[in-house]
């Protein structure tokens, strides 16, 4: 596995929600599958932002502090927990389109971990050093 920047996957991540979004309303052509995967890949989106905020805050700066961060992060992760739920109970969604919006940025890391096989070899061999 390549090291990767959190910003590339960021940027993969909108592309995804993007192209999801125009290939579901080209395939479905209904609001609600547009909007069920939409909703659910901002969540993530979001989601992945306030984990790489939470994260550079609490351990990657030396005045860090590891209460917050044993503090923030089940607050963030109960905040997604009923995100989720409010949509799925009150939202007219499709669930398909929904869990395969909350997969967006286990689909975004798949395809940065994948972007390096498609770098031609004498590129990777000047990035290794090799």
């Amino acid at each position: 596995m390549k090291e990767t920047k959190i910003s590339d996957i960021e940027r993969i991540n909108i592309v995804v929600l993007v192209i999801g979004s125009i290939l579901a309303i080209v395939v479905m052509r209904e609001f609600k599958y547009v909007f069920s995967f939409a909703v659910a890949s901002a969540i993530m989106t979001l989601n992945f932002r306030f984990i790489k905020k939470i994260i550079e805050g609490g351990l990657l700066k030396p005045e860090g502090k590891k209460v917050e961060l044993a503090i923030k992060l089940p607050i963030k992760f109960f905040i997604l927990i009923a995100l989720v739920a409010i949509v799925v109970i009150y939202g007219d969604i499709d669930v398909v389109f929904f869990l395969i919006g909350l997969s967006t940025v286990f689909i975004s890391v798949v395809i940065n971990q994948f972007s390096s096989l498609w770098n031609p070899a004498l590129k990777r061999r000047q990035k290794n050093g090799a």
